[in-house]
């Protein structure tokens, strides 16, 4: 039988449906802030923190899906699509 422990597996899934919004939010003209994740997410998402937020900005670049502007605030511009 499967068994997932529920707090792992949440945090597991909550992580990547943040992912999934930062980088859907990405491809807009100014990118993807903190503040337009929180605004656009549901309660989920915006219990996350600007912390995970940097944490998910960063695990999309490092697989080559995005980029991060220079600029502040921690903005993320999308490159391709999700696989």
């Amino acid at each position: 039988m499967f068994q997932v422990k529920t707090d792992e597996f949440f945090m597991e899934s909550t992580e990547m449906n943040l992912m999934r919004h930062v980088h859907e939010h990405g491809f807009q003209a100014d990118g993807c802030t903190w503040q337009l994740a929180k605004q656009r997410g549901d309660r989920a998402i915006r219990g996350m923190g600007s912390k995970k937020f940097a944490e998910a900005v960063q695990e999309l670049v490092s697989l080559g899906y995005g980029e991060v502007k220079l600029e502040k605030p921690l903005t993320y511009s999308s490159l391709k699509e999700l696989a």
